[in-house]
């Protein structure tokens, strides 16, 4: 009897040791992030853009803007074109950026790593397609 009595307390102690060791470790609540800077402009017949910082330094910022071209008919049709980018503070601490552009020319877009870099910056085409048709 008491030789199980010694086992079954072994077992048991065995089993709570493996429970703490296997328990999850308590990681510290990450905080959500608040808007720091928030601008957004809508102007119905010409596009729309906004921009905007978070305060784990997540940011972005686009733009559209209306467009025209002709369909495969020949048709006058309208579009919004877009551009903008956005980055964040990945886990590794590095900052991530990606900037796109969607226009006629389809959807297109440039990615790096760092300060983000200006001089060469994607365009949306310029073909004069932005103006009205003439009617």
């Amino acid at each position: 009897m008491q030789h199980s009595l010694f086992a079954f307390v072994a077992l048991t102690m065995a089993a709570v040791i493996g429970m703490v060791v296997a328990a999850p470790v308590a990681q510290a609540p990450v905080a959500t992030p608040y808007i720091v800077q928030y601008e957004n402009n809508n102007a119905q017949n010409e596009g729309y853009s906004f921009e905007y910082e978070l305060s784990d330094e997540q940011r972005r910022k686009e733009e559209g803007t209306i467009r025209y071209s002709k369909d495969e008919e020949g048709k006058d049709v309208q579009f919004v074109a877009v551009q903008g980018r956005y980055s964040y503070v990945g886990d590794d601490g590095r900052t991530y950026w990606v900037e796109y552009v969607a226009d006629e020319n389809g959807y297109r877009t440039r990615m790096g790593t760092g300060d983000y870099d200006s001089d060469r910056k994607l365009e949306l085409s310029n073909d004069g397609r932005k103006n009205r048709p003439s009617v």
